[in-house]
């Protein structure tokens, strides 16, 4: 039970910080909190869903109760899991243009190294603390920072052509 206190803890944080948009009328932004519990959900709870079959060996390491990959774009790790990275975060770009419609690349870059950060810290810290078990990957920040550029590009492109979605 102790493992599932880091998704009960920020479900928690995220359920207030909507709450309080949605008390103030700010209805857009109940979906970015909604996003951002989503991703919180596939990424700390001591459930591990393994999309890939990666052949070959991955350098890797065990250090505070997970596996720790730091070396980028190793052929054996580009499997299923690494496009479903960027698949999951994709929304969240999205969802970023959505509500800040003014922003552009170089705010869509911060806010995709932002995601992946604190995506694999998180991951790391709850591995530390209640022993998730998560996988803190390298490849992990660079496919969810590219998820989101691709989900706000893709947003700004639709804002472009229908204006009410601005």
């Amino acid at each position: 039970m102790i493992r599932w206190l880091p998704f009960i803890l920020v479900s928690l944080l995220w359920a207030s910080l909507g709450l309080k948009d949605l008390l103030a009328h700010r209805y857009r932004r109940i979906w970015w909190w909604l996003g951002c519990w989503g991703l919180n959900a596939l990424t700390w709870t001591p459930i591990t869903i393994t999309l890939g079959n990666s052949v070959g060996e991955i350098s890797s390491f065990e250090w505070a109760g997970g596996t720790w990959v730091l070396i980028p774009l190793q052929r054996a790790s580009i499997d299923l899991s690494f496009w479903a990275n960027i698949v999951m975060t994709v929304p969240q770009g999205m969802l970023l243009q959505f509500n800040w419609s003014q922003t552009r690349w170089p705010r869509w870059l911060l806010a995709g190294l932002a995601t992946g950060l604190t995506l694999e810290t998180g991951q790391a810290i709850f591995n530390a603390c209640v022993h998730l078990g998560r996988w803190v990957d390298i490849n992990d920040v660079l496919t969810n920072c590219l998820g989101v550029i691709i989900g706000a590009a893709c947003m700004w492109g639709l804002q472009r052509h229908f204006r009410w979605l601005n």
